[in-house]
């Protein structure tokens, strides 16, 4: 495939936004009677995996339950084509706007926190979408029990002018879907925003989605949020199931309640990012530079006992850790990926993808100078952020790029961080024992 073809008749690739194992996305364009032009884009098969009925079903699957899937929230799945030359294509509506993991990225480089009534926002009407999803019917009538599996703030999108979208459905399941996880594959997910038994790979309800919902909220809102959103957050990942709120309507209206929005809550958010986060909003404009609802997400896996290396650059749970030899590292070239649109669990993962949400193409080469921090914590597990990012929990080995990083250390629960910035040298293992009794 490559730019200028035409597919099905009706749309033309302009850009290729990533590259996986089993698949790849593209920007198009529609091209409907008359003048009508629709940006688009389409998720198909790679040639070799074009004749594996099982990928192709989950393609299927996929298209078929989010095009069940009606709320404004959620991104719109717009057409499905089988085609003779190129096998199943999923085509979906893409979005200019970053995502939420982004926009807290560059924020923070600025020692900005966004403010606990727009991240009580962003949460409701995250909420909102899951709460549609949860409840979401069939043609038939029957409940499609439709669980995200994979809520994180890379699959949380902020558009320009301050809608709120909550994408990346790949790794979700509903009834009848086809579900190609092998035996012995840890549970599908982000370790930091993991319910417990998620993790522990037993089953899971729409709990999990809104334990990993005040994980994303938390993160949002940072250390200084208040003690009424504190308390929303605290029930939201209570470790049993049975604890948490009923459903995400409730957890919605609970948010709400503890931190009211703006009058004009879209504006003032449109307005935040535009202030503090211009350049996410800026790599997102032109041809070249485009944001899609969704990214191919690692398949994830429960945390060791023992610390884990995550990369600087790599995703940071996968099911499968690829080698860690230094001549295989890979860079982003010209930006890192901003959220590839609507992926099925491992049809679009390669092992060595570079950040979430493609912006411009991925390449090759060899890695800069790195280091390792190793970080534990007491008493119990901890999050962990380096330079505003979640990395994981405690105990982690985290490998970053030599040079100076602010490294977060603390617990929601327990309400005691600590912030250490650390000077990492080539090759040097740095240690940091944390302590959050007091």
């Amino acid at each position: 495939m490559q730019a200028g073809e035409r597919i099905g008749a009706r749309y033309v690739l302009e850009q290729r936004l990533g590259l996986g194992g089993m698949g790849e996305v593209w920007l198009a364009e529609l091209e409907g009677a008359g003048a009508f032009r629709r940006r688009v884009v389409l998720k198909v098969l790679a040639p070799e995996r074009r004749g594996d009925p099982r990928i192709a079903a989950m393609l299927a699957d996929e298209a078929r339950m989010v095009g069940a899937l009606h709320h404004p929230g959620i991104v719109a799945a717009l057409d499905y084509l089988e085609t003779e030359e190129h096998g199943p294509v999923f085509v979906l509506e893409f979005v200019d706007g970053p995502s939420l993991r982004s926009v807290l990225k560059i924020s923070r480089r600025q020692n900005v926190v966004m403010p606990e009534a727009l991240a009580a926002h962003v949460g409701a009407q995250v909420a909102h979408a899951l709460h549609a999803a949860h409840t979401a019917l069939g043609r038939d009538g029957k409940p499609l029990s439709v669980i995200h599996r994979d809520v994180a703030p890379d699959n949380v999108l902020l558009s320009r002018s301050g809608a709120v979208y909550l994408g990346d459905f790949g790794v979700a399941r509903a009834t009848g879907c086809e579900d190609v996880a092998h035996q012995g594959a840890g549970p599908t997910g982000k370790r930091g925003y993991m319910a417990p038994e998620q993790a522990r790979g037993g089953k899971i309800g729409p709990a999990a989605d809104i334990f990993s919902l005040g994980r994303v909220i938390a993160d949002a809102a940072d250390v200084g949020c208040g003690p009424a959103l504190r308390v929303v957050i605290e029930q939201a990942t209570a470790d049993d199931p049975r604890d948490r709120f009923a459903s995400a309507s409730e957890m919605a209206a609970a948010l709400l309640h503890a931190c009211p929005p703006p009058s004009d809550p879209d504006r003032a958010l449109a307005e935040w990012l535009h202030r503090y986060a211009r350049d996410a909003l800026v790599q997102t404009r032109g041809s070249k530079s485009v944001v899609s609802r969704s990214d191919p997400p690692p398949a994830g896996r429960p945390s060791e006992s023992t610390p884990r290396r995550v990369e600087a650059r790599g995703p940071l749970f996968a099911a499968v850790p690829a080698p860690r030899r230094r001549a295989l590292k890979i860079v982003a070239a010209g930006g890192a990926l901003l959220f590839l649109l609507l992926p099925v669990v491992l049809l679009f993962a390669a092992p060595r993808r570079a950040h979430r949400f493609l912006q411009s193409a991925i390449s090759a080469g060899p890695a800069a100078a790195h280091g390792d921090i190793r970080i534990n914590a007491s008493p119990g597990e901890a999050e962990v952020y380096v330079d505003g990012e979640l990395r994981g929990l405690t105990p982690l080995l985290v490998e970053v790029p030599s040079g100076n990083h602010s490294v977060r250390v603390g617990s929601v629960k327990l309400g005691r961080w600590r912030a250490i910035d650390v000077a990492v040298k080539d090759g040097v293992e740095h240690r940091l024992d944390v302590d959050l009794s007091r």
